[in-house]
């Protein structure tokens, strides 16, 4: 049978081409017009379709066919989140990298801090964990204030200006960009405090025998005057120095000195008393500083004083005019332990008949000579801060408070005016009543040590609960929580009552906006039952130098080649109990190596200790001293004989490299006249004079050097 299509609609027609090939279902499966030629189908549109039943239904279009959706294999992913590397990326490493703006020639390769390195995470670790950058505050960030204000490397002022301006710009950028920071859900947090919500907080001091008391308060001028309100205020001129935003006076290249008539006061009372203390609140710029760097002094130049706290590297030093000392107050007393460091530190230094000088730190006694002296002072010398009278041992760093004292300060009294502070405390109270269930506060005494930075101390737990278990405790300024500084993050303990002391620590925290703005919480990782967020990831420590480095081409001498030095070169046996005990004590503080690469400050005072007991015992005994320096006493006319002496017992000429005779024999002449021998001297004075000139070129580069 035959079925005719001329009358059928042509969209049937299309559907049974459709059907027969099994073809239009999906586009997959279509053939195109050169399939359908080179490989013809079993059935084609000319053969006849099957014989279909009639029916009545008349015949109906079929629905179009309905495609589905395209489908794409890769979708796009969302946008990756910004990260703080992200931002610095984009924003501030490129200008740091940028060889025109004078960075990544040093602190791109092995000069420390290495923020400007090729390697990305290296750079921001140490630029962030080092805080170089405050995106709290951008204006306050070191990599802007180095070439804005400190002028640093960066090729004269109208560079360093546009320079800093790059810079500032870059921080900006972002820290506009940083997203507001979340507190965890879970976190342990207290309420918000701020210094408008502080109490007084400002212990009671020991001032009951004050001489003069200056608090550098005046913010302006030329001069800083005594506040005791004893007798006639002492009155220091200044110059080469600078007034610290908030209290403080900063020494640059100067000094700040009394005239002679005020000074006079203090040798009248501390006369009547044979005792004294002078006490100073301070921050050294550094920890390189020697000669002593006189801290407070009264004197009248580099050889004669009645008293100096001085520094001498990383150790405080006092010296002392008595019965005892030469004119100079030599032989010092030296504060080994804590050192000097570059952050505020409470210094007191006390003399009476009965036992001598002492020395305390931040509180507590650092060193006692408990030796009975008598003080020999004259009523010529002048009180002067952050130099000598003669403007030649500069101290670089600020004052926050001296007060000098006609008695000395008991142990106690020394620790009621360490706790009593700077007298501009203030007590600020988190509460923490939502956290621990019960009502209770953590307290802190803080104050604003200048524009870039707060002191928060002595953290306190006050409540009605019992036994609350509290670690890790941080402060976060508006919200957010530097990473660095947070000294009461290993705070791990139970507060058995109220008035527990959480830690005796004092941390040091960025400003933000201002004192009179700026809000503060506390975050805890375990406060009560209370389970907050962990430590947050400290960067990780700035790398060492590139691989290469350049090394040294001489090396230093180790501990025992030092020893076997010092020992062959003075005629002291090595064994000898003097210094073999003081070897031990420093053995650990000598180079343990030859690599001049790390070789440190405190290696090169343990060498000069070393030297000190080698050259002491070689000019305490008689006969050794005349060998070595002709006779045991100075010549007033013949100082260059005690220099050659020297030079040729521990120098020689047999080397193409090393220290010129000239150069040497002029500084050990410059100091035996610094030590009161210009003139000459003998008996205990010359041979404090001749240790400490033997130990000067004992422990010198001509001889650590190998």
């Amino acid at each position: 049978m035959t079925v005719s299509t001329g009358n059928l609609p042509r969209t049937f027609l299309l559907l049974l081409v459709c059907i027969t090939f099994s073809a239009c279902t999906k586009n997959e499966g279509a053939l195109d017009s050169s399939d359908a030629i080179d490989n013809p189908p079993v059935s084609s549109p000319a053969d006849p379709p099957a014989e279909t039943p009639p029916s009545d239904t008349p015949p109906m279009d079929p629905p179009e066919d309905e495609m589905p959706p395209p489908v794409d294999p890769n979708p796009p992913m969302d946008p990756p989140e910004v990260t703080d590397v992200m931002l610095f990326e984009q924003t501030l490493y490129p200008l740091l990298r940028d060889p025109a703006n004078f960075c990544v020639g040093c602190h791109g390769a092995t000069q420390v801090p290495t923020f400007a390195l090729d390697d990305l995470m290296a750079s921001y670790n140490v630029l962030v964990g080092q805080q170089k950058v405050d995106l709290q505050n951008p204006t306050n960030s070191r990599v802007y204030l180095r070439a804005s204000v400190d002028r640093h490397n960066c090729g004269g002022d109208a560079s360093c200006d546009a320079i800093g301006a790059a810079f500032l710009a870059a921080i900006e950028s972002w820290a506009a960009q940083v997203p507001e920071p979340e507190v965890p859900p879970q976190a342990a947090v207290s309420a918000s405090a701020t210094f408008a919500d502080g109490v007084g907080a400002a212990a009671a001091r020991a001032d009951a025998n004050l001489i003069a008391k200056f608090e550098f308060d005046e913010g302006a001028g030329t001069t800083a005057t005594d506040s005791s309100g004893v007798g006639t205020p002492i009155v220091l001129q200044l110059e080469g120095t600078q007034w610290v935003d908030g209290g403080g006076l900063r020494n640059v290249s100067g000094k700040a000195q009394a005239s002679l008539e005020h000074s006079q006061k203090v040798f009248d009372a501390v006369s009547a008393s044979n005792a004294y203390s002078v006490e100073a609140w301070v921050i050294a710029d550094d920890t390189a500083q020697d000669g002593p760097a006189r801290i407070v002094s009264y004197s009248s130049d580099t050889a004669t004083r009645n008293f100096t706290l001085g520094q001498n590297a990383i150790y405080y030093q006092l010296r002392n005019r008595s019965a005892g000392t030469s004119a100079n107050g030599a032989p010092a007393l030296e504060a080994l332990t804590p050192e000097v460091d570059t952050l505020l530190q409470h210094v007191v230094a006390t003399f009476d008949a009965e036992s001598g000088r002492k020395v305390f730190i931040n509180g507590e006694l650092s060193i006692a000579e408990e030796a009975p002296d008598t003080l020999d002072w004259t009523n010529d010398q002048l009180l002067v801060l952050g130099n000598e009278v003669s403007g030649d041992r500069l101290w670089k760093g600020e004052f926050k408070l001296v007060a000098l004292h006609n008695k000395a300060l008991a142990a106690s009294e020394v620790r009621q005016n360490f706790d009593a502070g700077l007298g501009d405390l203030v007590a600020l109270r988190f509460d923490v009543s939502d956290v621990i269930g019960s009502a209770g506060v953590v307290e802190l005494v803080a104050k604003q040590l200048d524009p870039s930075a707060y002191m928060f101390a002595r953290p306190t737990y006050i409540g009605d609960a019992t036994d609350v278990q509290v670690k890790n405790i941080r402060i976060a300024v508006n919200g957010s929580t530097p990473v660095a500084a947070q000294s009461f993050r290993r705070v791990d303990m139970v507060a058995s009552a109220s008035g527990a002391l959480l830690s005796p620590l004092a941390a040091v925290i960025p400003v933000a906006e201002g004192m009179d703005t700026d809000q503060f919480h506390l975050e805890f990782e375990m406060l009560g039952s209370a389970i907050g967020s962990a430590e947050p990831v400290v960067p990780s420590v700035e790398p060492p130098p590139v691989p290469d480095v350049e090394e040294p081409s001489v090396g230093v001498r180790t501990f025992s080649q030092l020893n076997d030095t010092m020992s062959t070169l003075t005629g002291v046996d090595a064994n000898d109990a003097g210094v073999l005990n003081l070897y031990n004590e420093l053995k650990g503080q000598l180079p343990a190596t030859t690599d001049l690469l790390s070789f440190s400050v405190s290696s090169q005072i343990a060498i000069q200790r070393l030297a000190v007991g080698y050259c002491g015992e070689m000019v305490n005994n008689n006969g050794s001293c005349n060998n070595f320096f002709g006779a045991c006493e100075i010549d007033g006319a013949n100082k260059s004989g005690i220099a050659d002496r020297l030079f040729d017992g521990f120098v020689g000429d047999n080397l193409a490299t090393q220290p010129m005779r000239t150069g040497v024999s002029a500084e050990i002449v410059s100091m035996i006249d610094d030590l009161g021998c210009a003139a000459g001297c003998d008996g205990a004075d010359a041979r404090t004079v001749l240790n400490a000139t033997c130990a000067a070129v004992l422990s010198s580069s001509a001889v650590t050097v190998n």
